[in-house]
């Protein structure tokens, strides 16, 4: 039914998606629309998503690359979630601080 590759290929779909969105209606849309509606519980949150979305992204992206070119060994796995991690914490706490 549901394996690991798919439910982090579905997580990978869905972040490139949520991707989309954000930049677009972030920086994109009001570039040719001048008074964009603002979502009042989304707005003060679009960076900060549209980054930990990226970071998602780009680690799934690697490591399904890693799988299609037979470079991905076991531990890896703990590599990739281990520099995802690293990178949305340091991002959250210079964010924030």
């Amino acid at each position: 039914m549901w394996n690991r590759e798919k439910v982090l290929s579905s997580i990978q779909y869905a972040t490139g998606w949520a991707l989309l969105f954000l930049f677009g209606y972030s920086f994109a849309l009001p570039v040719f629309i001048g008074n964009v509606p603002k979502i009042p519980f989304l707005n003060p949150f679009i960076f900060p998503l549209l980054i930990l979305t990226f970071f998602t992204h780009a680690t799934l992206g690697v490591r399904s690359t890693s799988l299609r070119y037979r470079i991905w060994r076991p531990w890896l796995d703990l590599v990739f979630a281990a520099v995802w991690f690293f990178l949305c914490l340091t991002f959250l706490l210079v964010y924030l601080g």
